[in-house]
């Protein structure tokens, strides 16, 4: 019975802290390390994302609160690179 609830408990501690980290930034990436360009004359690089969909809704955070018309999530090695307009 301990067994079952500490195994219960740890899924739910492992659950919470993954869905935290899918909408925080990733770590920065070593100094010389270069980002992989997105397309369209968006030039302005603003994170890098564990995962494509805290990618997207930084994008769609940064367009409803009127800092960049136009955002885009390039895929990395490790992590999704954000790219905006402006």
């Amino acid at each position: 019975m301990r067994v079952r609830t500490a195994l219960t408990a740890f899924a739910t501690i492992t659950a919470l802290a993954i869905g935290a980290a899918s909408a925080a930034p990733a770590f920065a990436a070593p100094h010389g390390a270069a980002a992989v360009r997105a397309a369209d004359s968006l030039d302005v690089h603003r994170g890098k994302y564990v995962t494509l969909g805290g990618c997207q809704t930084a994008g769609q955070q940064g367009i409803d609160r009127g800092h960049w018309d136009r955002y885009q999530c390039a895929e990395g090695t490790f992590f999704w690179n954000l790219w905006t307009n402006r």
